[in-house]
């Protein structure tokens, strides 16, 4: 029954790529490291996870798995968003003043660096995607607005725009609700 499911799965025409991209997270990782539906990463803890980002090739139960990143200390690592030639990945973490940061790294895993700017001590940015024009999208919570139904116990995340070198950083969303997971549809 297993290798059955698994040629079924296989089988399947959208599978069509050699490497599959994946982040590695531990079982003891703090609630999986998924908010609830009316929060945002900027809850999640700080530490607590051992997190990575891997590829499996190939695209099989046998295919091998290759570490790309791996933080320098234990920390989470998510949202990851291939660019539109997989030649860069972005993906969030903690990073400057201990607050949720924009990361982007080479595919071969090297020239890792923060995007979003940490300049400013109380704001959290994360999950982002590459726009085809080479800008990238991002959830913030730099408009200081708060969840109203939890009574403002969480922030609230809007979506931003910043060019590809974390300038010219722009609000698209004004909203009290979170803005998540943006993604770039056909």
């Amino acid at each position: 029954a297993y290798r059955l499911e698994a040629r079924t799965v296989l089988a399947n025409p959208l599978l069509d790529f050699d490497r599959l991209l994946l982040v590695r997270r531990n079982a003891g990782s703090p609630s999986l490291g998924l908010p609830q539906n009316w929060q945002s990463n900027c809850v999640l803890p700080r530490g607590g996870f051992e997190d990575e980002i891997e590829v499996l090739f190939p695209v099989s139960p046998h295919g091998e798995l290759r570490t790309l990143y791996r933080p320098a200390s234990p920390g989470f690592v998510g949202d990851v968003d291939l660019d539109f030639g997989a030649d860069r990945l972005l993906f969030s973490a903690v990073g400057s003043r201990d607050r949720w940061q924009v990361f982007e790294v080479r595919s071969d895993g090297s020239g890792v660096r923060q995007v979003t700017p940490g300049d400013q001590p109380d704001v959290d940015s994360y999950d982002a995607c590459y726009l085809p024009d080479g800008r990238i999208v991002f959830s913030s919570t730099a408009s200081m607005a708060a969840v109203p139904c939890v009574n403002g116990s969480t922030r609230v995340a809007n979506l931003y725009r910043m060019d590809r070198d974390g300038r010219n950083i722009r609000q698209l969303c004004f909203d009290q609700e979170h803005d998540w997971c943006p993604e770039v549809l056909p």
